[in-house]
């Protein structure tokens, strides 16, 4: 078992998690990571190291409540245990020898980017960081960040922070003005990876991106990570999680990312219905009116599948999004009548969208 040391909301989406593991680290390296299973009934997830501190023998985790496991997970207090903590796992990130870097989070990928950053400014590159988040509010590492950045850019969907755009504004622009990087790394949504790949390739720079498909056991023997890379299938969790970044098939690996949406909501309204019963939802927030509740739309789709499905063929795209959304309002409907359920039982409505 393994005990939580600490619990940090880091906003309203996002926690960070200590975890008691001695043992991985005194080995886990950037790039690296775990795979966790919170009970004898939980399923397996992978979790890439945010942090490590040998001495005290803790693993840090930074994880978003979007899934029925991480929704689980983000409940958890400290002092409870985790049954399964398994790492390091996955090849460490190739830094050795940059000079001159750029790295790049998106979102949650930031969490990842900051080890890597840090690594780099240690031993003695000089790295530039850019991260991207959809608003200001969600913005995470920046003073981690700034101590080991020698520039750093944060930018945000909706300008919120004064700096409105997405992450190769700023890498396009750094590159023009003649900055000789050896480096890129790029941690985050599929779509944006793609893209700063797609900038620095006419340059012939070095980037590397850091793939997190479906991943079941971590060993490579489930086979439902893989990527194609060039003109072969690779496993992330044996041959990555980083590959080229001018190598990957970025549409393929966002078709195979919502092949199981379907399954992923189940799971979803089936951790919703549990929190229904509790009276709170993920992360031990109270629920949500009813009023609350009814004003939020049913059936809708994340913004990273919108991305996916606006980087797919139009006709394939059409008939994706139409099976999604059947199986949404499947879910939504089934939601409802758990909600009208335990309203009968005096138990209060939860929040849709289970965050």
């Amino acid at each position: 078992m393994y005990r939580i040391e600490s619990v940090e909301a880091l906003n309203d989406e996002v926690t960070r998690m200590v975890v008691s593991a001695p043992d991985i680290a005194q080995k886990i390296q950037p790039g690296q990571f775990i795979m966790l299973r919170i009970d004898e009934e939980g399923e397996r997830i992978p979790l890439t190291m945010n942090e490590c501190d040998p001495e005290a023998g803790t693993v840090t985790i930074v994880f978003q409540a979007v899934g029925a496991t991480t929704m689980h997970l983000s409940m958890l207090q400290p002092g409870d245990e985790l049954l399964d903590f398994v790492g390091p796992l996955g090849n460490p990130t190739e830094l050795e020898g940059a000079k001159r870097a750029c790295v790049i989070g998106g979102g949650l990928g930031t969490a990842i980017a900051y080890p890597q950053a840090k690594w780099l400014a240690d031993h003695g590159c000089q790295v530039d960081v850019i991260t991207g988040f959809r608003t200001k509010d969600l913005i995470l590492f920046e003073d981690e960040l700034e101590a080991v950045a020698h520039r750093l850019m944060v930018m945000t969907d909706d300008g919120s922070n004064g700096n409105k755009g997405v992450v190769t504004q700023p890498l396009a622009q750094w590159i023009e003005e003649g900055t000789d990087y050896d480096l890129v790394l790029a941690v985050g949504p599929v779509i944006m990876m793609k893209f700063v790949a797609k900038t620095t390739e006419p340059y012939g720079i070095k980037t590397l991106v850091s793939l997190n498909p479906i991943m079941i056991d971590g060993t490579g023997m489930c086979g439902g990570c893989r990527v194609k890379v060039g003109d072969e299938y690779l496993h992330a969790c044996v041959d990555g999680p980083d590959f080229d970044g001018h190598l990957v098939d970025y549409d393929d690996a966002m078709r195979r990312g919502v092949m199981y949406r379907g399954y992923e909501e189940s799971a979803r309204n089936e951790m919703r219905k549990r929190l229904i019963s509790e009276g709170r939802e993920c992360g031990g927030k109270p629920a949500a009116s009813e009023e609350e509740t009814k004003k939020r739309p049913r059936i809708t789709l994340d913004a990273e599948t919108e991305a996916q499905l606006a980087a797919m063929d139009p006709e394939k795209a059409k008939k994706v999004r139409a099976a999604l959304e059947a199986r949404a309002a499947r879910s939504a409907a089934a939601v409802a009548a758990a909600e009208a359920e335990q309203a009968g039982a005096g138990q209060a409505p939860v929040d849709e969208e289970g965050e």
